[in-house]
C-alpha cells in the first residue's frame, strides 16, 4: 500500500511539472516566440525594471553596398638619362577610399612589369582591373600613382634609380564598367 501511494504521488508530480512546463512563458524563455516582451533587467535593490535602449536603426541594417568595376590602363614612357640603369620596372597602384556609415574604407590594385624596349626609350603598359563594393561611390575619390626604377624591391645595387608619383591622376569613382587610360612621361 505504502508503494502504490509512492507510486501515485511520483506521477502526480511528473504530471504537474508536465502542465507547468506547457505554460506560456516569456520571449526570453521561449525562442519560438519573438517580439513579445520588453528586454531590460530588474534592480533588486529598488525593485524597478528598466528596460534596456533600442538598437538605432542604422546599427541594425549596414548601407547597401554597390559593386563598381573598371579598368585603369597606364602607358609610362621613359627617357633613360641616367648611365648603368638596367632592367627597369613599374608599378602602378590605383586606391579608392569610400566614406560611408561604416568609416572610411579603403582599396587598392597594384599591376608589377617589367619595362619593354632599349637604349634610352622604354615602355611599360600596365593594366590595373579593379572591383569595388562602395557604398558613397558619388563621393569617393579613386586615386592612380607609379613608380619607376630598377630598385622597386628595396634591394638596391648601385647604380640605383627610381621616379614616383603620387598621386599621376585624382578624381571621382567612374561609373561602373569605365575604362581610364592615362599616361605618363618620366626621365630616368
Amino acid at each position: 500500500m505504502k508503494i502504490s501511494k509512492l507510486r501515485l504521488i511520483c506521477i502526480s508530480c511528473f504530471l504537474t511539472a508536465l502542465a507547468a512546463n506547457g505554460q506560456s512563458g516569456s520571449a526570453q524563455t521561449r525562442p519560438d516566440q519573438t517580439g513579445s516582451g520588453i528586454l531590460g533587467y530588474l534592480n533588486p535593490h529598488t525593485r524597478s525594471f528598466h528596460p534596456l535602449p533600442q538598437a538605432a536603426d542604422s546599427a541594425i541594417e549596414p548601407p547597401a553596398l554597390t559593386t563598381f568595376t573598371g579598368t585603369v590602363k597606364l602607358t609610362i614612357n621613359i627617357t633613360v638619362k641616367s648611365t648603368g640603369i638596367t632592367n627597369l620596372k613599374c608599378v602602378a597602384i590605383v586606391g579608392a577610399a569610400d566614406g560611408g556609415s561604416l568609416g572610411i574604407r579603403s582599396f587598392s590594385e597594384i599591376d608589377f612589369v617589367a619595362a619593354t624596349g632599349t637604349g634610352t626609350t622604354r615602355t611599360c603598359t600596365l593594366s590595373v582591373p579593379y572591383s569595388w563594393g562602395l557604398a558613397t561611390q558619388s563621393s569617393d575619390t579613386m586615386d592612380t600613382s607609379y613608380e619607376v626604377g630598377n630598385t622597386l624591391v628595396l634591394t638596391p645595387t648601385p647604380p640605383a634609380r627610381t621616379s614616383a608619383l603620387v598621386p599621376l591622376d585624382s578624381r571621382k569613382v567612374p561609373a561602373n564598367g569605365t575604362i581610364t587610360t592615362l599616361t605618363a612621361n618620366v626621365t630616368i
